[in-house]
């Protein structure tokens, strides 16, 4: 194949490509349009029964009406033979001879219209069933769809969710790293503050048991412990010496 002729080949599956999805994206529309067409063939056709049955009706009872015609002047030519009147019985026999001819062309078109009208009778039913059951499937598909969308929105909803939560907790981390560092900073300029103030100094001398007396728990619970006759003597006195 020539390269011009594969350039068309590629050109007209990109065309059926294209076609493609725009029919699968308007299936829905279709879909309905493709029903209503049936819906609307279907009632064509219960017309045109309603026609032909109502054609049958009026054949069928002109039928009815010959045959009582019939058998009327059967009888009244019977009656003028009895009576001598060969005339009327002939003239009555004439008429029942034509309305026999009417009633033989009634018969054969009112029986082939009952066969016609049986055969359309049998295709409005299938129609019918096949459009309800279209229908019942055409509801299923767009509860489907509907799901499917909803299903989508709700994912993508999630994803959007998600991706705003991992940006929370990056901001939530910055932040606490931020206020640990303040923190860190806060304490660093009280001890600054309190080695510029001897503070300090003064706490480290008490710890080391220079220039004052820590009370530690130990000492308290010992001075408790003792006898209280020890506690009650009096605490010895420095002495002076005099020179």
């Amino acid at each position: 194949m020539s390269v011009w002729g594969k350039l068309f080949t590629a050109l007209r599956g990109g065309v059926n490509e294209a076609a493609e999805t725009v029919a699968d994206s308007q299936a829905m529309r279709i879909l309905d349009q493709e029903l209503r067409d049936a819906e609307n063939s279907l009632g064509l056709a219960r017309s045109n029964l309603a026609g032909m049955m109502a054609t049958a009706k009026r054949i069928e009872k002109r039928i009815i009406e010959n045959k009582a015609k019939e058998e009327r002047d059967i009888a009244n030519a019977r009656s003028a033979l009895a009576s001598g009147r060969e005339d009327l019985a002939r003239g009555l026999a004439e008429r029942v001879s034509g309305v026999r001819a009417e009633l033989g062309r009634d018969e054969a078109d009112f029986a082939n219209m009952r066969q016609q009208q049986d055969v359309m009778l049998r295709t409005v039913k299938e129609t019918e069933q096949r459009i309800a059951a279209m229908k019942r499937e055409i509801e299923a598909v767009k509860a489907t769809d509907s799901l499917q969308r909803a299903q989508k929105a709700i994912a993508s909803s999630h994803a959007g969710v998600n991706s705003r939560l991992g940006s929370a907790v990056e901001s939530l981390g910055r932040i606490r790293d931020r206020q640990a560092h303040m923190a860190a900073r806060l304490e660093a300029g009280q001890e600054m503050a309190m080695i510029e103030s001897g503070a300090d100094l003064d706490r480290q001398l008490l710890e080391a048991g220079i220039g004052g007396k820590v009370s530690k728990a130990d000492d308290i619970l010992a001075e408790l412990s003792a006898p209280r006759e020890l506690l009650a003597l009096p605490r010895p006195e420095t002495s002076t010496t005099q020179a």
